[in-house]
């Protein structure tokens, strides 16, 4: 984004506006002349420090580039861009906007870079650049523009509104906070800045976020499934067992008998699977009909099935509960 090289002259000096008010500090201190008066633009972005350096050198102006590291947030380093108080620096700044003709400082947005679309998207850019921030994408999306004065950030909104955008707005201590939430809104303000690459990692980590989303709903339902699987196939095993004990296995039809040797060979099949190592022709309804009719048969019978396996329906088993 701060390398972008889209629009003209117009474009620069929204760009370089909105950097200023959203990056700047105003200084006004005592005594006379070039001293009285100070801005200070700073940033951690060194190629955001040039680009605004780059354009007031060009307008003539006497800029200081410096460089500091802080103290804090991990020693990170700062760029700087010092403006002392000379006329030629205050005639910049009034044509920025940032200073009256009386030189105060302004607050709002100058309407004479919301005429044309591209100094609008300019004007965004220098903003991003500025003091905003876009959250991880694999998150949810959220960006937000940080600015000190209440009039900017209603100017801000308002220009955000008129583009298409749904923003937000509310207080974070002394600071006022415009922000947008949803890919598709921070995404469009990316592309609209010249952040195209930025825009598309948003759109693939939105994509990433929902592969991942949608990997683990099937393997919870596949989780799901197979623990149904699981306790159907031991309480068909638990009814075969219960069938043979009580002597009524080898009085059922053939085709339950090899129903229930195929569960009993291959405990851990789900039900397409056995059909294959049964009889051609043999289908998944055909075997599921047929375990079925075996745990109705067990039923039939008295047998009891409990979750987690049955009952002990040996004799001895019998015994032990009527003796509790």
């Amino acid at each position: 984004m701060a390398r972008s090289s889209e629009g003209g002259p117009c474009c620069a000096a929204a760009e370089a506006a909105a950097l200023v008010r959203m990056a700047g500090t105003f200084h006004i201190r005592g005594g006379e002349g070039d001293e009285r008066y100070g801005v200070h633009i700073s940033t951690s972005v060194q190629a955001a420090a040039k680009r605004v350096y780059s354009y007031f050198k060009g307008m003539g102006a006497e800029a200081e580039l410096l460089v500091r590291r802080e103290r804090r947030f991990q020693c990170r380093l700062m760029y700087e861009v010092h403006l002392a108080g000379t006329i030629t620096n205050l005639q910049v700044l009034n044509e920025l906007g940032i200073l009256s003709d009386s030189f105060r400082l302004e607050s709002g947005i100058p309407r004479r870079f919301l005429r044309r679309s591209c100094c609008r998207s300019a004007f965004l850019r220098g903003c991003f650049m500025g003091a905003a921030s876009v959250n991880d994408p694999l998150r949810d999306a959220h960006l937000e523009f940080v600015t000190p004065h209440a009039a900017f950030a209603d100017d801000l909104a308002a220009l955000l509104a008129q583009m298409g955008f749904r923003p937000g707005t509310y207080t974070r201590r002394s600071a006022y906070v415009v922000y947008l939430k949803g890919r598709e809104e921070v995404a469009g303000l990316l592309a609209l800045a010249g952040a195209h690459q930025a825009a598309l990692a948003l759109q693939e980590g939105a994509v990433l976020k929902e592969v991942r989303a949608q990997a683990n709903r099937v393997a919870n339902c596949d989780q799901a499934n197979l623990r149904r699987s699981s306790r159907a196939a031991q309480k068909q095993l638990d009814a075969i067992d219960f069938l043979e004990r009580v002597g009524q296995l080898r009085v059922l039809s053939p085709a339950l008998q090899e129903a229930a040797e195929l569960r009993r060979a291959f405990p851990y099949l789900g039900l397409a699977e056995l059909a294959e190592e049964g009889e051609v022709g043999l289908t998944r309804m055909a075997v599921n009909h047929r375990l079925r009719r075996l745990v109705q048969a067990a039923m039939d019978a008295g047998f009891s099935p409990y979750e987690g396996g049955s009952r002990d329906e040996s004799p001895e088993g019998v015994n032990r509960r009527r003796a509790s």
